[in-house]
């Protein structure tokens, strides 16, 4: 009888304690359960998270496999505000035998927040990405680098700026002054009336002070609108993870309106002679798709243009699957022409 009443005690005791720690975590900490939840997605999808850095900055990133001498590796940039997580869903949906790294880029995820007065222009982040590479013993390789918003114009440029150190360019509706203005855009053009220090947090879209403004933010960039019908604690989980660096996005976003131009990546896109990809999403709120005209207009060598419908800004959350499988078939002309 004993026996059957310790028995009975320890199995409640292991039913019940999961579910009392779950229920903790989500109404008091809820911040921790979503960092949980995007760590078991990497680890999922076999992606292993690792830091590397020199005296200056500590990059973190996600990776997947390891170099291949035959193979060119991948190289995914995110978007501003956001982190190399946004490249899971992807990453787990290319061929399991690529060479895979997801970069947070610098005052993003878990890479280190520059200085106060550090350089945060387009020009500084290629030449640090530069860094990261040789870092990561791929400096002497070409890479295929993909980049999304923020991250698409860093790849182009430095797809201008080190053509010698990259094999093909995917640009997913990069940051790009488009013909159509968007209101992201019309708030860019705004600030850029206004003196730097008068730019706030409600100048952005982006800048997500409250529960609402997560909820507007997902609103704008999805074209599905699903996701906001989630509990709101995981809108504060996400909102208390972003918060701590909300004043380096708008540091960077006030560098927009000044020495970061939406126009630069279409100034320099003649330069970029590599093989190049432009993928938008059909209802891109925040770039908009007349962004990919303009662009494969000035490229040297624009392979391809892929306009996905049903689609928004985020095309990593509205259509993982068909960006997925753009970006794999870019890379295997790009293997199939080495081969050759």
């Amino acid at each position: 009888m004993d026996f059957l009443v310790g028995a009975a005690a320890l199995i409640a005791f292991l039913v019940v304690t999961p579910i009392s720690i779950f229920a903790l975590l989500f109404y008091c900490f809820p911040h921790i359960l979503v960092r949980l939840f995007m760590r078991y997605q990497a680890y999922k999808s076999g992606v292993e998270i690792k830091f590397i850095g020199d005296q200056d900055h500590v990059f973190c990133y996600g990776e997947k496999n390891k170099p291949h001498p035959n193979k060119t590796s991948i190289v995914f940039l995110h978007g501003f505000t956001s982190s190399k997580d946004q490249w899971v869903p992807i990453i787990k949906r290319l061929p399991a035998d690529i060479h895979m790294i997801a970069l947070d880029l610098p005052g993003h995820g878990d890479s280190s927040r520059p200085g106060e007065d550090s350089d945060v222009s387009f020009d500084r982040a290629v030449d640090l990405i530069n860094v990261f590479l040789g870092l990561v013993n791929l400096g002497g390789r070409k890479v295929h680098i993909v980049g999304s918003s923020l991250g698409g114009a860093i790849a182009g440029l430095f797809a201008a700026k080190y053509p010698d150190k990259v094999d093909r360019v995917s640009m997913c509706c990069p940051a790009v002054q488009t013909p159509v203005d968007t209101h992201l855009q019309l708030q860019v053009k705004k600030a850029a009336s206004m003196s730097t220090d008068q730019v706030t947090y409600a100048d952005c879209m982006l800048l997500t002070e409250s529960l609402q403004d997560v909820k507007d933010m997902l609103l704008s960039i999805c074209f599905s609108k699903d996701l906001v019908k989630f509990h709101d604690k995981i809108f504060q989980g996400f909102l208390t993870l972003r918060l701590p660096k909300l004043p380096y996005f708008l540091k960077l976003f006030r560098s927009l309106t000044t020495v970061n131009k939406l126009d630069h990546l279409e100034k320099m896109a003649h330069k970029i002679t590599v093989p190049s990809q432009l993928i938008w999403g059909q209802n891109d709120e925040v770039l908009h798709v007349s962004g990919a005209e303009l662009l494969q207009s000035k490229l040297g060598d624009c392979c391809h243009m892929d306009i996905i419908e049903r689609c928004g800004h985020a095309i990593h959350i509205d259509r993982p699957g068909a960006l997925a499988k753009y970006i794999i078939n870019f890379y295997r002309e790009g293997e199939s022409r080495k081969e050759d």
